[in-house]
C-alpha cells in the first residue's frame, strides 16, 4: 500500500515526466499517428503499386481524377508546386502519390495522358471496380465520383505519411495555402 501511495505522489509531483507526447503543431488537421490502409493498385504504367513499398519515405498521398475542372486541377497544380518547393535532399525523402476517384473512366492509359499533360511526375493509381479501390475509398475517407449522384463542388483529401505510413495530417480543403503545406511536410519530413 506504502508503495502504491509512493508512485501515486510522483506522479502528482511529475506530470510533465509520465505525459505521453502529443506530436507536433500541424496547420492541416493532425490526425496524430493513425494507421492506414495499405492499398495495392495500379499505374498509369498498367504495373501493380503497392503503398507499402513507400516505407521509409515521406508520402503526399492525394485523391483526384482526369475529368474534373475545377478542385483537382488545384490540388495537383498545388502539389506540383509543394514538390518545386521542396531541396534535392527533402526530394530525396518524399514520394507523391495520386489515386483517382473515377475508377470507371481513369484507366491507366487516361491517368498516364493526363499525367503528362499536366507535367505531374509521380504514379497515378486506379483499378477497375475491384474490392481494393473500394476498401481504399473507405478506408482514406473519400466519396468516389458518380455520374449520377456525384456533387459539384467537393473535397478530397490530401494526407501526409510518415516513413512508417502512419498517417500524420490530412488538408481536406480544396485550395489549402502551399506555404502552409509546405510547412506540414517538413514537419513530418523531420520526424524521422
Amino acid at each position: 500500500m506504502q508503495i502504491r501511495v509512493l508512485l501515486a505522489c510522483l506522479l502528482l509531483l511529475f506530470p510533465g515526466c509520465f505525459a505521453e507526447d502529443e506530436g507536433p503543431d500541424f496547420n492541416g488537421k493532425s490526425l496524430g499517428k493513425v494507421d492506414v490502409y495499405k492499398f495495392t493498385l495500379t499505374d498509369q504504367n498498367q504495373s501493380d503499386f503497392s503503398l507499402s513499398e513507400l516505407e521509409g519515405q515521406t508520402v503526399v498521398l492525394a485523391f483526384v481524377y482526369t475529368r474534373c475542372d475545377d478542385v483537382c486541377l488545384l490540388i495537383a497544380n498545388n502539389l506540383k508546386v509543394v514538390k518545386s518547393e521542396l531541396t534535392e535532399d527533402e526530394l530525396e525523402k518524399v514520394s507523391f502519390v495520386s489515386v483517382t476517384i473515377d475508377w470507371r473512366h481513369d484507366s491507366p492509359e487516361v491517368l498516364g495522358d493526363w499525367a503528362q499533360d499536366m507535367g505531374l511526375d509521380w504514379p497515378h493509381l486506379t483499378d477497375w471496380n475491384s474490392d481494393e479501390i473500394h476498401n481504399t475509398y473507405e478506408e482514406y475517407d473519400v466519396t468516389p465520383y458518380d455520374d449520377e449522384t456525384y456533387q459539384d463542388i467537393h473535397l478530397q483529401p490530401v494526407y501526409i505519411l510518415d516513413t512508417n505510413l502512419d498517417g500524420r495530417v490530412v488538408w481536406s480543403e480544396y485550395d489549402w495555402p502551399i506555404d502552409l503545406f509546405v510547412e506540414d511536410l517538413r514537419t513530418v519530413i523531420d520526424l524521422e
